[in-house]
């Protein structure tokens, strides 16, 4: 992979991340399950396509690996969050 699909691969997914952040606040501030649905699918192919990425560009030897690791971290924090107010929201714990 080279820098220039890094960098479109990496605004995607921020982009991709953004729009699944304004999903999922969304599902937990109104009862719409569809949203909740598209940011769990959107923070699930952020969280993997940029681990993917990340090992891809650490294989060639990039200093763009790093940002994906740390994207991915972000991302997987956000999805954790995101999980725990879920079974806030559904009396699950």
């Amino acid at each position: 992979m080279d820098t220039k699909n890094g960098l479109a691969n990496f605004m995607l997914f921020i982009f991709l991340f953004a729009f699944s952040f304004i999903f999922s606040l969304d599902a937990l501030a109104l009862p719409n399950v569809t949203y909740g649905v598209l940011a769990l699918i959107g923070f699930t192919v952020c969280l993997a396509g940029s681990l993917f990425n990340g090992l891809l560009a650490q294989r060639d030897g990039e200093a763009l690996a790093l940002w994906f690791f740390t994207f991915a971290v972000v991302c997987g924090i956000i999805t954790v969050w995101y999980l725990t107010r879920c079974g806030t929201a559904f009396g699950w714990w």
